[in-house]
């Protein structure tokens, strides 16, 4: 049986559509980098090699400065609480 383990992130409003579909077209080339070193980053440290599943997201965002997408490059901005679904 898999056990899961629920992670929340502070994460961008704007990568949002990223996380949910992989769809980067919409962000500018800087951006779509900086989130690719993100997912590489999470699958590597947080899902142990495997992609998190997305468990579901706060209704509300909020202005951050500090989130965890800070260490790639991303400016404050608005931002969502997202739980992570990963494999125990």
């Amino acid at each position: 049986m898999t056990r899961f383990e629920t992670i929340t992130l502070s994460l961008p409003a704007h990568w949002l559509a990223p996380v949910l579909y992989g769809d980067t077209e919409q962000l500018e080339p800087s951006e779509a980098h900086a989130f690719n070193r993100w997912l590489v980053d999470t699958i590597e440290d947080v899902g142990h090699g495997k992609l998190p599943l997305v468990g579901g997201i706060k209704d509300d965002t909020y202005f951050a400065r500090y989130h965890d997408a800070a260490e790639y490059g991303v400016l404050a901005c608005n931002c969502y609480d997202v739980d992570l679904l990963v494999e125990v």
